[in-house]
């Protein structure tokens, strides 16, 4: 059988945002998603997931992931494992424990994509690539038959890791080139960070044309201008490629105040969310609370 592309994968996910727990379990849903990729499996729950996985494959928590590969790839499979003897019967002597619920890596690298039975309905979920505490996604599936990226997979099939100090990004001989800002909801603007995941250093209309310098996991090192002077810095790069499906990290919503010699804070920005009502179930409590926040900062009338 041939390997399919683990970043199509996860793309085909997306498509079923929203769809009931009650048509697709995780299991039927991570399935479903393979199929549409090009995989066809059918296996008897998320238990029956982790052992194939461990059998033709690479299992291990996020930390292990990422000491051996470098990263935890778009497309890994993702479990929730415990060892509490709630595995099936058929599986309790084999020692390996019970693996409860299954998801995978989103495209966005911004978390889990999963059918939940919590929340009733197939939906994404925070995953920053590092075990939590108290349960959550804990254990990463690299299954062989999937493609990831070329360090990964020189690894996953028997070869050795990238020496030290030598880097396994595969873009990094690739030359600069032009992008336009664009993606998460309309109107918003764009937060350019100091270094990734650094302090806010600025932020930039949806639309401004910038230079891609380098690129990095998932940010890009980006140039633009400022004025009359060009000036650096970082973005996530969700935000150089036109993707209506690339929205913003919660945690990207800007809180810190600014000084700058120009004058963008007194200028009126209009905000127009379009959305499902789902969706709007979800989204509006959390823009209330938002609000009330901006106004207590800011004073009212």
């Amino acid at each position: 059988m041939a390997k399919v592309s683990a970043e199509q994968f996860s793309r085909e996910g997306d498509k079923y945002l929203g769809r009931s727990y009650s048509e697709m379990d995780c299991q039927e849903f991570v399935e479903r998603a393979m199929r549409d990729a090009g995989l066809n499996m059918n296996l008897a729950g998320s238990n029956a997931w982790l052992r194939e996985v461990m059998k033709n494959g690479w299992v291990g928590s996020p930390e292990e992931c990422k000491a051996k590969f470098g990263c935890v790839p778009t497309g890994a499979l993702l479990f929730i494992h415990a060892f509490d003897g709630k595995e099936p019967e058929k599986y309790k002597k084999d020692g390996i424990g019970n693996a409860s619920h299954i998801g995978f890596v989103t495209h966005r690298n911004d978390g889990a994509i999963h059918s939940s039975a919590s929340r009733g309905m197939v939906c994404t979920s925070k995953f920053a690539d590092k075990t939590i505490k108290n349960g959550g996604w804990n254990k990463i599936g690299l299954y062989n038959k999937f493609t990831y990226n070329e360090a990964v997979d020189r690894i996953l099939n028997g070869g050795e890791a990238t020496p030290a100090g030598e880097d396994t990004d595969t873009q990094e001989d690739e030359e600069m080139y032009t992008a336009i800002l664009e993606g998460g909801n309309a109107g918003k603007p764009i937060n350019i960070r100091k270094k990734p995941d650094g302090d806010l250093q600025d932020q930039l209309p949806q639309g401004t044309k910038v230079t891609v310098l380098d690129e990095s996991g998932n940010w890009c090192k980006i140039e633009y201008k400022k004025g009359s002077r060009s000036v650096t810095g970082y973005v996530k790069g969700d935000f150089v490629v036109v993707d209506d499906e690339a929205p913003a990290d919660e945690s990207d919503i800007p809180s810190e105040d600014f000084d700058d010699d120009d004058d963008w804070g007194n200028e009126t920005v209009n905000i127009t969310l379009s959305m499902t009502a789902r969706e709007a179930a979800y989204a509006l409590p959390v823009l209330e609370k938002l609000v009330d926040a901006i106004v207590d900062k800011v004073g009212r009338g």
